[in-house]
């Protein structure tokens, strides 16, 4: 017998090769090339355009770094990394050529037909580097591999399961405020050579004696590479204008492949491993397992699944002469067939038997798996359900012993609306015998891996035009080659559960009702789609232009000495944040008209007390907002009058530190439709001589006018400090 040998479509080193580097010549100044990186990946990725997050990977990892090149010969090669440490170390890179930064010589490696893609992983490792150049015979630039490439090529699915997060953190976490500069992250970075930077902030919570950090959002090099595109003073800048929010926590005793799944479905690329509130123990990235797991045991891994390929190819092979009887005249079934034939007759009148008897849904629902699963011999048989969204629900499942339970496991899979649904509805019927030779994306094999599925037989159960649900056999313990009367007898299946479904739905609730319905729902997926992304994205350009402008009239504040005109300017700077922080919540939020009032005056309090951080070292900060909603066209003036009034109240309010000093916020609904909003503080009170109807006041010039554009009235009580009570209805109602 020969020997097994990895087989060139997995083990190739040509698959993970960018043939699409980005290249300069050696005498281009570094702000040049600098640019060329920042504009070579957008800053600005909406989770509404579905970019799958291999493609985004894919894409920042070509933009992460340059090669220097002379007559396609390669010269050196220039990093983000490179760039953030020459930030840090006060370079003037407007003076300085890439030639004189670059590293060199440049690791790199000659590619021959006998390199495979765990020579690149080698190299990468053991350099410590991030990206590898590929030079042909003649040292001509080929490409450029990078983890990412790797990543998208490896199938180490089965791997990745068993492989816990504590495993694989490289990256340590280096913590700073949300108040510290850009330029003082980049210097973390350079000293402690990582990539991105977690911001955090101290959270008192009820059951904890003393302050715990909580992770709020997280800076990296590519973000710092944007805003030296910009132009943008990075000493001025403070981390909170620029970080992203979006930080994921996870347990370290969670699988690396659920990890990866998790920051596909959110579009994130790095995730903090935490144990407890404020231990964060490391950072993983889609591509850390690379950095940690043995490759002997991952080279082992992919050779197993192509043994396991090569051997389900020979078997298949065998079939169509196995299958000849098939083709024989009628009455010439061998025994077996009769039998099988006779089972599943059996099985459908049973099916049938059952839809007559009950409308128990969830009863037919489960005689249905388990039939199927003893008649097919399957390792896992289920019905799944979508919701409106199309993400779903395993409602009944017939696992056989050894494998882990689905049940009432929810999966939203970002691919499966825009890739597959339509073909569903159709009456698609999905066979796959191998999941790794099907041409499945990879965030579609990502899930079927989690739950140990090999092969896969897959009927959509239709209720008209409406996609109900899917009913799936499933192969876990290796591929499977399905024959023509399984697939017939699921889909004879499919039919009988979907009769079973309309019966139960029909009972609940009349014909009318369900038509109307389906009006509806069709009504809202032909016109509101395509407005609710389009609606988002002005939300999220509206927040990114007005906090632009905060930056700007920040860095203009710089060049004043003269305390006054400083206080002007951060002023403005809080109402544009306050608008910012609107458009913001309503781009996060799955309701595009309305705004929550509570969680948004928390944080615009936040921001205040953050931007006032002298004076409001000692004031205690309570709020009592109850469950109320509100419109874009009221919320903004609402923010507005409690960022004038709240400003107020720590400017001037508490000329002595005590710590009773208390600054409130109550916002209830009344009758008729109308809200009361009282904002005060127990200060030393609002001047006796002063109408604050008629002042000098830009602030309380805003409070009164902007309390008109509610059509609200406006009272001021000084008998206990500063009291200001709102009345106002919603805009347009």
């Amino acid at each position: 017998m020969q020997p097994f040998e990895p087989p060139t479509s997995l083990f190739s080193l040509k698959q993970a090769i960018d043939y699409r580097p980005l290249t300069v010549a050696p005498d281009t100044p570094l702000t040049e090339a600098i640019t060329i990186m920042g504009k070579a990946q957008s800053s600005c990725v909406l989770p509404t355009l579905e970019v799958p997050l291999g493609s985004l990977l894919m894409s920042e990892a070509r933009a992460s770094s340059i090669l220097v090149v002379e007559e396609n010969q390669l010269i050196g090669v220039f990093t983000e990394r490179d760039a953030v440490c020459l930030l840090a170390s006060g370079r003037n890179l407007a003076q300085t050529k890439i030639i004189e930064v670059m590293t060199q010589p440049a690791i790199a490696l000659t590619l021959s037909d006998t390199d495979d893609i765990f020579r690149a992983l080698s190299l990468l490792r053991q350099h410590q580097i991030r990206h590898l150049p590929i030079l042909d015979n003649t040292g001509q630039l080929v490409g450029v591999v990078t983890l990412e490439s790797i990543r998208q090529a490896l199938q180490l699915d089965e791997l990745l399961k068993l492989q816990p997060l504590s495993e694989a953190i490289t990256t340590p976490v280096i913590q700073a405020p949300v108040t510290a500069s850009v330029l003082s992250l980049a210097k973390l970075m350079a000293k402690h050579q990582v990539n991105c930077v977690v911001l955090t902030e101290e959270v008192i919570g009820e059951n904890l004696e003393s302050p715990t950090v909580s992770p709020v959002g997280i800076v990296t090099e590519r973000d710092i590479i944007q805003l030296l595109v910009l132009k943008l003073d990075l000493q001025q800048t403070q981390a909170q204008e620029v970080m992203n929010t979006s930080v994921l926590c996870l347990s370290p005793s969670e699988s690396v492949l659920v990890a990866l799944w998790e920051m596909q479905q959110r579009y994130v690329q790095r995730l903090v491993v935490s144990e407890n509130p404020g231990e964060l123990l490391g950072i993983i990235t889609p591509t850390s397992f690379l950095q940690t797991l043995d490759l002997t045991e991952m080279s082992r891994s992919l050779e197993q699944l192509q043994q396991s390929i090569h051997q389900f190819e020979a078997e298949k092979s065998t079939i169509p002469q196995k299958g000849n009887v098939a083709l024989e005249p009628k009455g010439q079934e061998s025994p077996a067939e009769l039998i099988e034939q006779l089972e599943r007759n059996r099985l459908l009148t049973t099916i049938a038997l059952r839809i007559r008897e009950s409308l128990n849904l969830e009863e037919i629902l489960k005689t249905a798996v388990t039939e199927v699963g003893q008649f097919l011999h399957t390792d896992r048989t289920i019905i799944y359900r979508f919701n409106p969204d199309l993400s779903g629900t395993v409602v009944v499942e017939a696992t056989a012993s050894g494998w882990q339970p689905a049940l009432n496991t929810t999966v939203t899979d970002s691919c499966f609306a825009k890739n597959y649904a339509h073909h569903y509805k159709k009456g698609r019927i999905q066979v796959t015998e191998d999941i790794y030779t099907a041409g499945l994306t990879q965030c579609h094999i990502d899930i079927l891996a989690i739950f140990d599925i090999r092969a896969n037989l897959v009927v959509p159960i239709l209720q008209g035009e409406h996609l109900w649900g899917l009913l799936c056999a499933y192969q876990c313990s290796g591929p499977r080659c399905w024959r023509t009367f399984e697939v017939d007898l699921l889909k004879q299946l499919a039919t009988q559960v979907a009769i079973a479904i309309q019966q139960s739905e029909l009972y609940q609730q009349v014909q009318t009702e369900l038509a109307e319905r389906k009006r509806a729902e069709e009504q809202i997926k032909s016109s509101l789609k395509e407005k609710e992304v389009l609606l988002k994205e002005i939300h999220h350009r509206v927040k990114n232009n007005l906090q632009i402008i905060s930056s700007l009239l920040k860095l203009q504040s710089s060049y004043s000495k003269d305390d006054q005109t400083i206080g002007l300017f951060k002023d403005s700077q809080n109402r544009i944040r306050s608008m910012a922080l609107i458009h913001e919540k309503l781009y996060q939020s799955k309701d595009l008209s309305n705004l929550n009032l509570a969680e948004y005056i928390r944080d615009l309090t936040s921001n205040l007390l953050r931007s006032y951080n002298a004076s409001s070292q000692a004031v205690n900060l309570r709020t009592s907002v109850h469950d109320i909603s509100l419109s874009i066209d009221t919320a903004i003036p609402c923010g507005l009058i409690i960022n004038e009034l709240v400003s107020n109240s720590l400017k001037h309010a508490f000329p002595e530190v005590k710590e009773n000093n208390e600054i409130y916020i109550d916002v209830h609904s009344h009758h008729d439709n109308m809200f009361i909003m009282v904002v005060g503080d127990n200060g030393i009170g609002f001047p006796q001589n002063l109408d604050f109807q008629n002042t000098d006041s830009l602030g309380l010039e805003l409070v009164c006018t902007l309390t008109e554009q509610l059509d609200g009235t406006i009272e001021l009580d000084s008998t206990c400090g500063t009291k200001f009570t709102i009345t106002f209805a919603e805009v347009g109602k």
